[in-house]
This record gives C-alpha cells, structure tokens and sequence, in this order.
C-alpha cells in the first residue's frame, strides 16, 4: 500500500465514528478506497426480498487466494450496526476485505431501518437474507458443507446474538445449513428497555426476555466469540459480561475478549488492514474461524 493510501486510512480513524453516525461524506468511504479489491470477487445487490433495502452482496475470496473459493471454511455473515437506525452495506467493504484475504465468503446484508419499520423486522430481514443464501447455495456459494457464522458489531452485534440464542427465525425459514459460530463485537446483550433510544424501536416486542440474547440462551446456542473495549462509552462492556455469565451457566464453549483502552468504534475499525494496531480483534478472530472451521 502506498504510504498516501496508508495516511488516507489513519486520517480516516480521526473521524471513523460516521460509521455509526454517517454524515455525507463517511470516514469509511476514505478507508475503503484505501484497500485493494484485487484478492476478492464481489457480486452486489442482490435481492433477497421486495424492499429496495432487502438486498445482500456477497465477497468471494479469487482463486489466487483460494482454489475452492473459501468453499472449504464457513461462510461469514456480517451484520452491521447504527442502532438500528442507518447505515450500508457498502461502508463495510473493509471488513470483507480482511476476512476473503483469510480465505473465507462473506455476505454482508442491508437491513430495513427504524423508523420505516420497527422490531422483529430488522431480525427478520437478516434472517430472511440467511435463508435466501441456504436455498441458492449451490449458485451463489459454491456448497455450504461448512456452515455459517453470524458476526456482528453494536446493534448488528444484537442482531446476531438474537439470532443465534433464539433459533425459532431460523427454524421457521427451515434453514438447513449449520450454524456454527457466532462473533459479537461490542452489542447491547441485555438491551435497555427504557432507553429512550431503544424503547421506540422495540415496541412491537411479546416481552424483555425475547429481546435480550443473555435471557435466550440455551443448549442449541452455538460456539460463541465475545469482543468488547473496555473504553466503550456507546455500549458499556457490562453487555459483554452479563453475556458471559449467561453463556457460562448454560455451558456453552465461549471466548471473550476485553481489550484496554478500546473504545466503541475502535474494535470495528481495527478489523480493517491499515488500522490493526488499534486492537488484536481481527487475529482473535481468526484464531476462533480456523477452530471453529475445524
């Protein structure tokens, strides 16, 4: 990478935050245009729903990286954050750039938006988006022999955690590929319902407990990846460590990660090549992908 891509990327960091709070011009278009699109294949928007929102693109790693196209690991579903309220698919070009470098498929899917529509029909669409994948496998993945895992950051972080704990969305889609694994970065696991941010959004909910991951777990909860900064001010890392607890009674293989001086932002920023020395997460997760592909 040139050392002027390398300046665009840290100079973007200073201002990464529109990542959650996007303005016109976002710090992630600046890092994205840093990286190079010359390891992967990308095949965008497409549909997998009526809405002009329910659209996925999938990133192949080519086969100089891989002669199975990453048909040999389990397929990585990204769910984004920004509270439930905004953000694309796009500005994550990043976070399949890392992980098609390591081999592996990701699809990262868009997702309707509060306030156009309000919970479960966030949860649905990225379960909608899981079961489209499962049933156009052999012409969109190769084979999904591997399985599937679901990784999130903030509100994608709970969108994960709530598929994953509660697998009724998945069951009533007879999905048929196995869940693997689950990687949540820095989500809001026990959700506060009296948030005045939140209670809006999840309204519609039949009770806290079918909301709140650290409530649902149970013995079909996958093996499970936790990262969170310990600096976190959007999400506190008591999230993380009520989740932990949750996942440790009910016996559950789990890892969590806490990282010093890592703020919100910080941990998703550091999956992106330039920006690694910010946090160990992306090497932490692959070490969990390669046990959990094993």
């Amino acid at each position: 990478m040139s050392s002027m891509k390398i300046l665009i990327a840290i100079s973007c960091i200073l201002a990464i935050g529109t990542l959650i709070s996007c303005t016109r011009i976002k710090s992630s278009d600046f890092l994205n245009l840093s990286l190079s699109s010359s390891h992967y294949d990308l095949q965008a928007d497409i549909p997998y729903g009526v809405d002009a929102r329910q659209k996925l693109d999938i990133y192949y790693p080519n086969t100089t990286i891989s002669q199975v196209r990453g048909a040999d690991k389990p397929v990585i579903v990204f769910v984004y954050g920004g509270a439930w309220k905004k953000g694309d698919k796009k500005d994550f070009k990043f976070v399949a750039h890392a992980f098609t470098k390591a081999g592996y498929r990701v699809v990262i899917p868009n997702y309707r938006h509060y306030p156009d529509v309000v919970f479960p029909a966030f949860i649905n669409d990225v379960a909608d988006a899981v079961a489209y994948i499962d049933q156009h496998s052999n012409e969109l993945l190769d084979d999904l022999k591997q399985g599937f895992v679901l990784m999130g950051h903030s509100a994608g972080a709970h969108t994960a955690a709530l598929l994953a704990t509660d697998q009724s969305y998945f069951k009533s889609r007879n999905i048929r590929t196995k869940l693997k694994g689950l990687i949540a970065l820095s989500g809001p696991y026990d959700l506060p319902l009296d948030d005045p941010e939140v209670m809006p959004i999840f309204q519609n909910r039949k009770d806290s407990s079918s909301v709140k991951p650290v409530r649902l777990v149970s013995q079909n909860t996958p093996k499970t990846l936790l990262l969170h900064g310990q600096n976190d001010k959007r999400v506190g890392p008591y999230h993380t460590e009520r989740f932990d607890k949750a996942l440790t009674h009910a016996q559950i293989e789990h890892e969590v990660k806490r990282y010093e001086k890592v703020g919100h932002v910080q941990i998703i920023a550091s999956l992106a090549a330039p920006l690694r020395y910010l946090s160990p997460a992306f090497q932490d997760i692959l070490q969990f992908l390669s046990r959990t592909s094993s």
